[in-house]
């Protein structure tokens, strides 16, 4: 066997643990636990699921960033294909490899 395989094999084993580790914790103290801040986060008990509101509705903020920023990416890229296609006549052409064109 070549270092591949031995490659991948330690990355199966390393992902083998870490799901070891997720089961092991989720059945000692349920999904839910896994949910909850950590040490600084979470001195005042009735603070903690607010922090944890707050840490979500950040992903989802900082998520629909993302998703708008693809958007006008996407946007941006279009405008300058017709730009350079219809203003300035440029083609675009793509072949397959081997193909002698």
């Amino acid at each position: 066997m070549g270092w591949p395989m031995d490659w991948f094999s330690e990355v199966g084993n390393q992902v083998r643990e870490v799901f070891d580790a997720f089961r092991g914790e989720a059945g000692r103290q349920g999904v839910l636990a896994l949910f909850r801040p950590v040490a600084p986060f979470n001195r005042p008990d009735f603070l903690a699921p607010a922090v944890t509101i707050a840490a979500l509705l950040s992903v989802l903020l900082l998520s629909g960033v993302a998703v708008a920023a693809l958007g006008a990416f996407v946007t941006a890229l279009i405008a300058l294909y017709l730009l350079l296609v219809q203003v300035f006549g440029v083609t675009i052409e793509l072949h397959p490899f081997g193909t002698g064109a």
